[in-house]
């Protein structure tokens, strides 16, 4: 063998096992990281039994005649919820089609409301494109709900809903009106609208 390609074999070894330390190294240290982040975000909350029932999602229309024969028009998805006994207040994450988000957001009221649609259009047109408007928010974007209770706990999340989505057809919304469930839920609507 040739002595003058021995030294260089050897550093060639050496960086790989240094390499492979790294990786391996990486490795461990990324999986301790989950894990641990994993244990820390168990330990905040403990989760309890049963989830949030009686969901209710409802869309309401609201229409503002403008001039020239033109009307500015709104479409807003509610969704309500039963009370939680012993509920401080109220988590509700936005789940699209990648996942859920990390973002809660925190609310006292047991409705929550956003635009889901809107436009501005000759009146004669009626409510331009509404139905594909939420169509793709039916497809793309949901709200789960759950309870936030004292030392700690939480209850598990609800199921998810489709912003756009209605749990029930009403005989006003087969009349071509809608109503929210604010009657049902004994309050006014959330100031949470946004428009997607």
């Amino acid at each position: 063998m040739n002595l003058k390609i021995l030294p260089l074999l050897r550093l060639a070894c050496l960086r790989l096992i240094v390499l492979f330390t790294l990786i391996f190294g990486l490795v461990l240290s990324f999986d301790d990281g989950s894990s641990l982040a994993a244990d820390i975000s168990s330990n905040q909350f403990q989760v309890v039994q049963p989830p949030i029932t009686g969901l209710v999602s409802t869309l309401s229309d609201e229409v503002e005649e403008l001039p020239s024969d033109l009307i500015r028009w709104s479409t807003y998805w509610q969704l309500c919820w039963e009370p939680y006994p012993e509920a401080k207040e109220y988590e509700l994450q936005k789940v699209l089609g990648d996942g859920a988000s990390p973002k809660l957001q925190h609310q006292s009221d047991r409705c929550f409301r956003l635009q889901a649609a809107s436009n501005e259009n000759l009146k004669s047109q009626g409510l331009l494109n509404r139905e594909v408007i939420l169509l793709m928010h039916k497809v793309q974007l949901g709200y789960r709900v759950r309870p936030v209770l004292d030392n700690n706990r939480v209850s598990e999340w609800s199921q998810v809903m489709a912003v756009g989505a209605t749990t029930a057809t009403t005989a006003s919304e087969l009349n071509g009106t809608n109503n929210t469930c604010n009657s049902a839920c004994g309050t006014e609507d959330s100031t949470g609208s946004e428009f997607f």
